[in-house]
């Protein structure tokens, strides 16, 4: 009885260590899926983008969606497939950035959106791939010279429909009367036309709306300090953030960094003012 009990308690020992065995090969298995290999399965990434955030993404007088988010969609494509084609763009406006991104609409976001730490308990952000920064745009011939000067009954700011732009309004212009649009070229006509006094814009994005409205300024003073952007995604997929994250350093500072500083200047005039500055110096 006892050599009998001692092989069953040997089968049984066998037969758990199976099971655990398969058990933790399940698990490292469905740990190492990944929305990756979905992605190189497919042969093209599917990416959200704003059309109406020139010059970050935006519909030209051809009928095209083009700009700087768009190229550096297309360079990751180029990375990825050897196909700068190989992508497929989902327009979407600032409040569907974050339900398209965890409900797997899109593998990732390149829509100018900054990282802060509330927006990061939502999805995924790489490290930056280019400075931002709020500012405000008026009319040229608006009396507005300081922040301060908004904080006034009379007054109405032009927001998008983000939680940070209507605490950061609530905050600096309590006494302001506050109008809401779902998208930038919305937010920026209103204050063209003279719906609204002053629209909360990302730096880059103000910049290239003056530069095309002569009429339009853009106010000295500035609504937040430089803060990164980056491309974001749903969270709790490592290998998909760890590549992404890869290739927005190598188009930073890496193998990448051409391609990258002409999509830079092709839009902004300038060389890259986010990457490693001395890739930027003459060659001696």
């Amino acid at each position: 009885m006892n050599m009998k009990n001692g092989l069953l308690s040997k089968l049984r020992c066998v037969i758990a260590g199976a099971f655990a065995a398969v058990t933790l090969a399940g698990a490292a298995q469905a740990q190492e899926a990944s929305r990756l290999d979905e992605i190189l399965s497919r042969g093209k990434l599917i990416v959200g983008v704003s059309s109406e955030s020139p010059p970050f993404g935006f519909v030209d007088e051809k009928g095209e969606l083009v700009g700087f988010d768009i190229d550096i969609a297309k360079l990751i494509a180029k990375a990825t497939f050897g196909d700068e084609t190989k992508v497929e763009f989902v327009r979407q406006s600032a409040a569907q950035r974050w339900p398209n991104a965890q409900n797997g609409t899109i593998d990732f976001g390149a829509q100018t959106t900054s990282i802060y730490a509330d927006r990061a308990q939502k999805v995924a952000f790489t490290r930056s791939y280019i400075d931002g920064g709020v500012v405000m745009i008026v009319r040229s011939d608006s009396p507005f010279q300081t922040l301060a000067d908004f904080n006034k009954s009379d007054v109405t700011i032009a927001n998008l429909t983000t939680p940070t732009q209507e605490e950061r309004a609530k905050r600096l212009f309590p006494e302001a009367q506050i109008a809401t649009f779902d998208g930038i070229a919305a937010q920026f006509n209103a204050v063209k036309l003279g719906r609204a006094s002053g629209a909360q814009l990302d730096g880059p994005v103000a910049a290239w709306y003056v530069k095309q409205n002569p009429d339009m300024r853009i106010v000295e003073e500035r609504l937040t300090d430089v803060v990164n952007t980056g491309l974001f995604m749903k969270p709790g997929d490592f290998r998909l953030w760890q590549y992404l994250d890869l290739n927005v350093s190598e188009m930073t500072g890496g193998y990448l960094f051409a391609d990258y500083s002409k999509i830079y200047e092709k839009w902004f005039g300038t060389k890259p003012l986010n990457a490693k500055w001395y890739l930027n110096q003459p060659k001696q």
